[in-house]
């Protein structure tokens, strides 16, 4: 219950739990799609994704202002790496958002627009700021890594698993002692690691939307599903957001 509070709580938690059920939508009549009994389940859920996907954009309006306003703030970050990364990526949100509203606008019926016209501007911009996000992770991950060799001490052997209830990473910890600085360096620094797979897993999304890739609408569902579980867990878990955002 306390877990639905503070995902209810902010429109962050409302937008990724949306999220996660609109992808899993997606994968579901994707898997039902060749069983012909249940074509009028598949039709729910085709709609259900489409309703979703509309609300989500509503949730949406005005959130362009807010990202150009973040992207004020992280002009001034000491690191110049970070401020370029994250300033081109707040940017490239802030159009990906601009063109949401308009889709909106038009799926309400208050304007008339092209809408693959905009849609595939949309994508266009989220690719842009997903690969700025990736370049961060892969400069974070750099970080880390040297100062792994630089300190050794970082990361030991007899450091215990901080993933517990997770019992494939527990035996993976337990069982492949090869594996345990990877383990624990993940655990460590889980803001790094969460933040890492979301836009790996987003990143296939307008790759696959703009044609760049092949990938069939249960593969998105399913990438989708997975990015959205690692928003949710940013949420409700303060050491997994990835800071300096």
């Amino acid at each position: 219950m306390d877990t639905w509070i503070k995902l209810n709580a902010s429109t962050t938690g409302k937008d990724k739990l949306f999220r996660l059920v609109q992808y899993l939508s997606r994968l579901l009549w994707y898997r039902l799609e060749s069983r012909k009994h249940l074509r009028d389940t598949v039709d729910r859920l085709r709609v259900l994704e489409a309703s979703i996907s509309t609300f989500r954009k509503l949730l949406r309006l005005g959130k362009s202002l807010e990202v150009v306003y973040g992207a004020l703030r992280t002009l001034h970050l000491p690191d110049l790496v970070l401020r370029t990364s994250l300033t081109l990526s707040r940017i490239y949100q802030a159009f990906f958002l601009l063109a949401d509203h308009i889709i909106w606008l038009g799926r309400a019926g208050l304007c008339e627009i092209d809408r693959d016209k905009w849609g595939r501007l949309s994508n266009r911009f989220w690719l842009g700021s997903i690969i700025c996000n990736l370049f961060r992770d892969g400069y974070e991950i750099l970080q880390l890594l040297q100062k792994k060799m630089k300190h050794t001490d970082l990361i030991t052997n007899n450091t215990p698993c901080g993933y517990p209830t997770l019992p494939l990473v527990r035996t993976l910890y337990r069982t492949v002692p090869s594996c345990r600085p990877m383990v624990t360096l993940a655990d460590t620094h889980r803001d790094v690691l969460w933040d890492t797979v979301k836009n790996l897993c987003d990143l296939c999304i307008p790759l696959t939307n703009l044609g760049h890739t092949q990938m069939s609408s249960g593969v998105v569902g399913l990438m989708g599903t997975v990015s959205s579980l690692a928003g949710i867990i940013v949420v409700l878990d303060p050491l997994a957001r990835l800071a300096p955002t």
